[in-house]
């Protein structure tokens, strides 16, 4: 008896097809091991660096989440904040939360939640926070407003930075990520009777979920390439190019429903699914997912609950075949089991997720570049 006959999968109908193609996920830990500092932490630490500096110029500071007053003379405030610099600007950011003459308020509720536990958070984090403020505010429209303002607030900084970062990158690509890209899909790596022999990808798509062009550029060196920003670029005007797509992606949340009731646009706002429809780029993953087979691999991406419904779509297609994590390794450990924690929340079946994905022993940690 065949011991797969249980899934909802027809077995024999993929040997019918000659060639087998690659869907490379792209996250921000791809960026990160290219020498971009596009982290989370990063973000903050350059908030809180600037704001600092501003204040220290006029003595004063007032934005859409922070303000910042002196009842003290200048020596003190100065002597406070000696020696400011990236590194030590978060933890004299959060100090001066309870000083006595320095009087810094965050204003906005979502931000100061978000500095909880900055160094332990990934953007997937602030966009999963961001939903659960929204679930919060549902009935309540002046909520709900503040709240988008505060993201937009934080989106465009966050935007303006990362531009800056890019402008001081020396991107050069790295040949081992190539071989790693165009590694063969190996007969024991997918799931039985779908390929009879060892193959080369027929075709490679990028899946770009950065706002970058670093993997764009990789994706030019590949024949038989498509390349895919699937959440816009940083410089994208929404007219003539995706504008970039922050915001909170499951519609499989069970409290999802609740907001298809409401008649507030504004919750909206910020759901992924919409921002897709804009351009075509889903449209043409959908396209390239339903053409043949596919193996899967993932270099640097969280795989996260804010891109859960896109997952689902691409890893219980019918044409995936395979899904191949490159981990994270340093010092001994890596994130292979996490990472896979954090894959199976995208599918429904258990069963199909455990002969998709490949075993640990066959993997390996993505290549970093900036660490050669």
């Amino acid at each position: 008896m065949n011991t797969y006959s249980s899934l909802a999968f027809d077995t024999g109908i993929l040997n019918e097809y000659k060639k087998v193609n690659r869907l490379i996920l792209i996250g921000n830990g791809f960026d990160i091991a290219h020498g971009l500092k596009s982290s989370f932490k990063d973000f903050i630490e350059n908030y809180c660096l600037e704001t600092l500096q501003q204040f220290l110029h006029v003595f004063r500071f007032d934005d859409q989440i922070v303000s910042i007053n002196s009842s003290s003379g200048i020596s003190k405030v100065e002597a406070e904040l000696n020696m400011l610099n990236l590194e030590n600007s978060l933890d004299k950011f959060l100090n001066l939360k309870n000083h006595s003459e320095i009087k810094l308020r965050v204003k906005s509720r979502f931000f100061e939640a978000v500095l909880n536990n900055v160094s332990e958070k990934k953007w997937v984090d602030i966009e999963i926070q961001y939903f659960d403020f929204l679930k919060r505010a549902l009935n309540d429209n002046d909520a709900i407003s503040s709240l988008n303002k505060d993201f937009e607030f934080i989106k465009m900084r966050f935007l303006d930075n990362l531009r800056k970062q890019v402008e001081k990158l020396d991107f050069r690509h790295d040949d081992k990520i190539l071989s790693q890209f165009a590694l063969p899909i190996l007969k024991g790596e997918t799931i039985p009777y779908t390929i009879v022999e060892d193959m080369h990808p027929d075709t490679t798509c990028i899946l770009n979920f950065n706002y970058t062009t670093i993997a764009e550029n990789y994706s030019k060196l590949i024949d038989s390439s498509i390349y895919i920003p699937i959440h816009g670029n940083i410089n994208g005007d929404g007219l003539k190019s995706q504008e970039p797509i922050f915001g909170f992606g499951d519609d499989m949340d069970a409290d999802f429903e609740k907001f298809e009731l409401h008649d507030n646009e504004e919750i909206f706002k910020n759901i992924k699914s919409f921002k897709y429809l804009q351009f075509g780029h889903y449209r043409n993953l959908i396209d390239f997912i339903e053409s043949n087979p596919y193996q899967i691999h993932i270099y640097g991406h969280s795989c996260g609950l804010s891109d859960r419904t896109l997952l689902n779509t691409i890893f219980e297609n019918k044409n995936c075949i395979s899904i191949k994590p490159f981990y994270y390794k340093e010092d001994g450990l890596d994130d292979y089991e996490r990472k896979n924690y954090a894959i199976s929340r995208h599918f429904k079946s258990k069963s199909e997720l455990r002969i998709k994905v490949v075993n640990k022993v066959d993997c390996e940690p993505m290549f970093q570049p900036n660490r050669s």
